[in-house]
């Protein structure tokens, strides 16, 4: 299984790409891909929090089950969970 909590929202969609291929690659058959990315359209950068500025990719539902299908994930499911200042996916897939 690989867990992510707010790591992968991060990555730009060509690397969050990559990242879905090869952890596709690393876990058993039937194996888990679980993770949150945060809910929207484009990117942004937000020196919030931290003080320092961070990248943020923001995704829609179809938007994941294109990639994580084409890389070899079946979506067990989507949900949207509101946060407080935005709302995030989570997710859980199993390797096909």
């Amino acid at each position: 299984m690989i867990a992510a909590n707010a790591v992968l929202l991060h990555l730009g969609r060509d690397e969050f790409e990559v990242v879905a291929r090869k952890s596709r690659g690393v876990v058993s058959a039937e194996g888990l891909f679980a993770f949150t990315v945060k809910k929207g359209d484009g990117t942004s950068w937000s020196n919030a929090k931290l003080g320092l500025p961070r990248h943020f990719t923001y995704w829609q539902d179809s938007q994941l089950r294109q990639v994580l299908g084409s890389a070899g994930w079946e979506i067990l499911s989507i949900e949207t969970v509101v946060g407080s200042t935005a709302d995030w996916l989570q997710v859980i897939a199993r390797a096909n």
